[in-house]
């Protein structure tokens, strides 16, 4: 009986000395120097008197042969997340250090980090942003940033869609795959967006952010890059705007000897979509301060797709176009837009100076070194397949990696190569993205001469794209009908459009968001029919699969033919079909672009 109780004790013992703390949602941020202090973050579900335990030996678990331990900073509790946030400070420069979390419960698992170098050393980053909305390409551009190894995160607004418990707790469980299998985590430089914008403190709630505006400057690897990580929203307050204004004018000058500037921030000066609203106020504040302090590459978020733009100057001169003009010399090239998990927007707005653009799900990988900084955007692909990196090979290009590779080349280099400079070429966009649209929502179809010209459509609603139902990002909500189990199956739209010397374009291009089907008429002609069966089509046919997920934000692109427009007047006739009565959604969106 002593024995077996003997027995009970020592396993209560072995038990108690591997107990695990009962904390999770782990985050590193940085505050003031990365070389020499990090910010380690958790949310403590229970327990107390948490420690964080480290150094620059791996000892596991065991807590106690650490030399040195760092209790708790700050503390918030905030959409039910306990966050808590250890400073370390004094640390040595592109060094790894390992670390424990231990509370009244136990010891967390060993995770480590690496400081970044306080003199110019090569390295990595990754910049992106919007990550709110869709889980499946967030959490794959997660899984991404844990096998490329990044020195840190520059992550540029648009955590989750409006802010609630259930998003953040998703929002930081998803962040946990971005640390690498060996333990390995990576800090992360937050910017606020306008869906932080029901709470200004959000970043500092939640990621330690070094000042509550959330503006601030951290040096990388001693004077080789600074990073200025500025503030959209405050915008809204012209007290902060002007302050805003004012410090990053100062601290440029104050850092002017830098090797290479690099600024980042949420809303974008020009945003690449239509519709989305310009940043006629960001300009006036900003762009001149960029290009009198040779910043280098601007990180803009927001609008959901990738562009890059050839070297800026701000300018309303005679070869000007938007506030901005090519300056191969001095200019400031901007990159963008987020689309880390967020509905992709269509590119529709292009200008003369942009270098390339597309819409897909993606984050920038970044290498810099004193003489080169390049940049490579990572399509969110066949994320399984791609080899991950080691510490011993972390400029590599992983096997399998998916990098996009637009005419301009697949690789961003600065200094700029002027023999990158573009041809001179014309696009006209012939209907918008977001465009008016004459439509019926009755249920009953209209006359057969309806995709014609000559039909009157005076009677017929009007309303902005994307037009439909059931989803956030409809401009126009459409009429279903009076059961919500028996909806209309189909709906239909026209828009006349114009169009002048059709000879001097090589190409046509259609755009098409839908959800299900759709039949398309250009001047009366059938052109396009996707996701419809074969046959006779009324207005009770059935699509024939489902679009649903992230298939609903995906513009489908479309060759037309030149010869069936017309100059002068065109008329575009569109039927949308669903493919069951009780459907949750119905979206339609087009934009139609002509080019040489």
């Amino acid at each position: 009986m002593v024995k077996n109780k003997t027995l009970i004790s020592i396993f209560v013992l072995l038990l108690s000395l591997t107990a695990m703390a009962n904390t999770d949602k782990y985050r590193l941020s940085y505050r003031t120097n990365p070389a020499t202090s990090i910010v380690i973050g958790w949310n403590q579900v229970s327990g107390n008197s948490p420690k964080v335990y480290y150094g620059k030996k791996d000892f596991g678990i065991d807590w106690k042969k650490y030399p040195k331990n760092h209790g708790v900073d700050n503390k918030t509790d905030y959409k039910n997340i306990d966050s808590r946030f250890a400073r370390l400070t004094g640390l040595e420069a592109a060094t790894a250090y390992f670390f424990v979390i231990k509370d009244s419960e136990g010891v967390s698992k060993r995770y480590w980090f690496k400081t970044a170098p306080d003199k110019p050393t090569p390295f990595t980053f990754i910049a992106g942003g919007d990550s709110r909305t869709h889980r499946e390409p967030r959490r794959k551009g997660n899984k991404l940033v844990a096998k490329l190894r990044p020195l840190f995160i520059l992550f540029g607004g648009d955590y989750t869609t409006n802010g609630t418990q259930k998003q953040w707790e998703k929002w930081f469980d998803d962040w946990q795959l971005t640390i690498s299998d060996d333990g390995r985590m990576y800090p992360i430089i937050a910017a606020h967006g306008n869906h932080e914008n029901y709470d200004m403190q959000m970043m500092c709630k939640l990621f330690d952010a070094p000042n509550a505006d959330v503006y601030y400057s951290l040096p990388i690897a001693g004077k080789m890059l600074r990073i200025w990580t500025l503030n959209t929203e405050l915008e809204r307050d012209s007290i902060k705007w002007k302050s805003q204004i004012l410090w990053l004018k100062e601290d440029m000058k104050k850092h002017h000897d830098v090797n290479w500037k690099l600024v980042d921030y949420h809303r974008p000066m020009r945003p690449h979509t239509a519709g989305k609203q310009e940043g006629l106020g960001r300009i006036k504040a900003w762009a001149q301060t960029f290009y009198d302090n040779g910043v280098d590459l601007v990180v803009e978020s927001d609008t959901h797709m990738v562009k890059r733009t050839y070297p800026l100057k701000p300018s309303k001169g005679k070869d000007s176009y938007e506030d901005f003009t090519i300056d191969v010399e001095r200019g400031s090239v901007y990159i963008g837009e987020g689309s880390w998990g967020a509905p992709t927007r269509p590119v529709n707005d292009n200008k003369p100076w942009t270098m390339a653009s597309a819409s897909f799900y993606q984050f920038k990988l970044i290498h810099v070194s004193k003489e080169n900084l390049e940049s490579r955007v990572v399509k969110f692909e066949n994320v399984d397949e791609v080899e991950a990196l080691t510490e011993k090979n972390l400029f590599d290009i992983p096997q399998n990696l998916s990098i996009w590779e637009p005419e301009s080349g697949a690789v961003l280099s600065l200094p700029f190569n002027p023999k990158l400079l573009p041809e001179k070429k014309e696009k006209l966009s012939l209907i918008k993205s977001g465009s008016k649209w004459k439509y019926l929502d009755t249920g009953n179809g209209p006359k057969t001469n309806w995709t014609t010209l000559k039909f009157d459509d005076s009677n017929w609603k009007t309303g902005k794209a994307p037009l439909g139902y059931g989803e956030p990002d409809m401009v126009t909500n459409i009429n279903f009908g009076k059961n919500p189990s028996k909806k209309f199956i189909t709906y239909w739209f026209r828009k006349i459009f114009n169009i002048e010397h059709k000879n001097n374009y090589k190409k046509i291009i259609l755009f098409l968001r839908r959800d299900d089907a759709a039949i398309i008429y250009l001047n009366g002609e059938k052109v396009i029919e996707d996701n419809m069966p074969k046959g006779e089509i009324t207005p009770s046919t059935l699509a024939v699969q489902t679009v649903a997920g992230t298939n609903e934000d995906v513009y489908n692109k479309y060759n037309l033919n030149i010869d069936d427009l017309r100059n002068g007047k065109n008329i575009i006739s569109v039927e949308i079909h669903q493919r069951s009565g009780n459907s949750s959604d119905v979206i339609f969106d087009m934009q139609i672009i002509a080019s040489e």
